[in-house]
Parts: structure tokens; sequence; C-alpha cells
């Protein structure tokens, strides 16, 4: 009997990437906001870019944060429908399913690039930096939802996704 090639562990930091923005974006986005509510209401000068700097962090907050819960299958699903289905229904619906995500996910992405490259010219008012850093958050988060997923669908497609995987729900492939 042979033993399955064991799969190599990705790098802390890779693995856990969309954790550890949102995790940043958070910390930016409350010091930014606390720092303006004091300087608004302590001193007699209030600082101006802490709402350019919350919105970029609110935006990486919300999008990194939004493809962590993606890849620990944190979003809702209902599935009273599904478990009564057959096997051999379930695995081409699964199949056509899976294609239609990876679709819209790599649809939203490249959205998120055409927003990315037109508002290069475009500055936040306060800091002028390029508005693209604002929607870079689409593209990372949606890039990461993406990757993310194709390697589920690809798990499902071959029998044997990981074991409390949400998205493949534990089972043997869409079966």
């Amino acid at each position: 009997m042979t033993t399955p090639p064991r799969r190599r562990k990705a790098h802390p930091l890779l693995a856990h990437a969309e954790e550890f923005v949102a995790g940043a974006a958070l910390v930016v986005l409350v010091a930014t906001v606390c720092w303006g509510v004091l300087t608004r209401y302590v001193t007699a000068t209030p600082a101006a870019w802490t709402g350019d700097i919350s919105s970029v962090a609110f935006a990486w907050l919300i999008f990194m944060g939004g493809a962590a819960a993606f890849k620990h299958g944190m979003h809702m699903s209902i599935d009273i429908l599904w478990v009564r289905l057959p096997a051999p229904v379930r695995r081409w619906l699964g199949a056509a399913v899976d294609a239609l995500v990876l679709a819209f996910l790599g649809y939203v992405t490249w959205l998120g690039v055409g927003f990315c490259l037109e508002s290069m010219d475009d500055p936040l008012p306060i800091l002028r930096w390029p508005r693209a850093i604002l929607y870079a958050a689409v593209v990372a988060g949606f890039a990461c939802m993406l990757l993310r997923y194709l390697g589920i669908a690809l798990r499902r497609f071959r029998g044997r996704p990981e074991p409390g995987d949400a998205a493949g729900e534990g089972d043997a492939g869409w079966a």
C-alpha cells in the first residue's frame, strides 16, 4: 500500500496572508479614527488626513476580511435542497456551481484591475495619494478568493477535499 504524497505546508505568512492584512488594516483603522477624534475634540487642530487613511484601511479590512472568511468557509450557505439530491446530480451541479463562482471571482478581479488603472490619476482628497490604493483592496481580496476557491474546486473535482473544509463540507467531493 502506497501512502499519498505529502503536501508541502505553505509559509505561515502566505497561509494566513488575508488575516494578517485584514488585522493590520483593523489596527490602522482604529488608530486613525481614535487619533481623529482626539485631535478634533481635545486639541484645537483636527487631523484632516485621518479620513483618507481610515477609508483606505476600511476598504482593505472589508475585502481582505471577506477573503479570510471565504477561505475558512464562513460565508452563509443554504443546503436544504442540496443534501437531498442524488450523488450524480450533486456532482454535475457542484461542478457547474464551481465554474460559475470561479467565473464571477475572476470577472470581479478583472473589473477591480480596471478600476485601479482608471483611478491612478484620481487622487484622494487630502493626502493626494492615487485612489488606486483604495481599489487595490478589491483586486487583492477577490484575487485571494479566486485562488483559494480554485484550490477548493480542484480538490473537490479530484474527490478529495480537505477535512473540515467548509466549502467541501468534509465529504468526498460533491457526492
